[in-house]
């Protein structure tokens, strides 16, 4: 009543361009996930793969170039000094995932531009299992969360 007569309606803003930083342990799932999220939001984004994930990196690069539009999204290779230069930049938006160490420094070199991050930390998979579980199913969803990455 007091701010009447009025309409609410919902508007749909992307964020602008987004850097995804992926990890190098499940290298597809950590940087292929966001990437999607990233894609089906409207925004744009810088893809940094993980390094040490060579085949990887140069798998996704490959099929961003070839299947994507490249002044909308782009695939970065480089070692540390670019992963550590990244945050720096002024994105939009930062997905990283990795160790909290990592996560630590990302977050602060993009508090320095008050960069908004979204940040998977850790990558432990702890289970607890009740005793009135099926466990059958318990054991089928916890070597699931343990080998989807090959070890």
């Amino acid at each position: 009543m007091l701010v009447g007569p009025a309409v609410s309606k919902v508007v749909y803003e992307p964020l602008g361009v987004i850097c995804v930083m992926g990890s190098w342990n499940f290298p597809l799932y950590t940087t292929l996930g966001p990437f999607i999220y990233v894609i089906a939001s409207g925004n744009t984004a810088v893809l940094k793969p993980s390094e040490l994930a060579q085949h990887t990196l140069l798998a996704l690069r490959n099929l961003l170039r070839s299947y994507l539009d490249s002044s909308c999204y782009i695939c970065i290779e480089g070692k540390i000094e670019v992963a550590k230069a990244l945050p720096t930049r002024k994105f939009d938006g930062i997905c990283f995932t990795g160790s909290s160490e990592k996560g630590k420094l990302v977050a602060a070199a993009a508090a320095q531009n008050l960069i908004p991050c979204i940040l998977e930390l850790g990558g432990k998979s702890p289970s607890v299992v009740d005793a009135d579980a099926d466990l059958e199913l318990a054991a089928k969803k916890i070597a699931f969360g343990r080998f989807v990455n090959a070890g």
